[in-house]
């Protein structure tokens, strides 16, 4: 358990490094064993994580282990790694400014328009507003989160899960370049040259290839 709370430290302070998160917003969370995974405790500051602010909770049900109280999100974590199985190992929760941003507006956010947002991000999905904390969100999260990797929450923020921390965390980089230069395009009146299906469709077909260079 030790190098999985390192691990979501050093996640911590990568995210309010990388401006991903500001003062006590955001919370992270990584599975330690099939039902068991560790959270962001309630208010913390995710750049300043000590042993302590990281809350051990079962998969299964609403239970945790000591007297500090979850993030109040821990109930949409829980709901991803129930909806998704095994292959969801991690969930960061943000509010980077230009995702954020897309993430108050009805603007469309296509990921074919660079190598890396075609590789790393998939379907960009929205998740229609819920209070922060409730159930309902938790339910719209997992309904949405096995179709896709990556959630904008509508007037609130981002969801990424992913196979591991480090996965998690450069999906939530991408899609906050990809956000800002969506802003900064728009702003500047810059028309920006979206890639399509199609070659989004061959550059996947092209990452399984076993020699790239061919």
């Amino acid at each position: 358990m030790a190098q999985l709370q390192e691990h979501l430290r050093r996640c911590g302070q990568a995210l309010l490094g990388k401006g991903l998160v500001w003062g006590r917003s955001g919370n992270i969370s990584a599975r330690l064993e099939p039902n068991r995974f560790l959270i962001s405790a309630a208010g913390s500051n995710l750049g300043f994580l000590c042993d302590e602010d990281l809350i051990l909770c079962r998969v299964d049900k609403d239970e945790w282990d000591g007297p500090v109280a979850p993030s109040i999100e821990t109930g949409l974590h829980r709901r991803i790694y129930q909806a998704c199985g095994d292959g969801a190992m991690a969930v960061v929760h943000t509010q980077p400014f230009y995702a954020t941003l897309m993430a108050c507006s009805g603007v469309a956010v296509g990921t074919d328009l660079l190598p890396e947002t075609m590789a790393y991000l998939g379907r960009v999905a929205r998740v229609p507003y819920h209070h922060a904390g409730s159930r309902d969100l938790a339910e719209a999260v997992a309904a949405t989160a096995p179709t896709s990797q990556v959630l904008l929450l509508e007037n609130h923020g981002v969801v990424c899960w992913g196979t591991s921390l480090e996965d998690a965390l450069l999906k939530t980089e991408t899609l906050e370049l990809l956000c800002r230069l969506l802003v900064i395009s728009r702003a500047s009146n810059v028309r920006l040259n979206y890639l399509g299906e199609s070659v989004m469709h061959s550059f996947r077909q092209h990452l399984q290839r076993p020699d790239k260079s061919a």
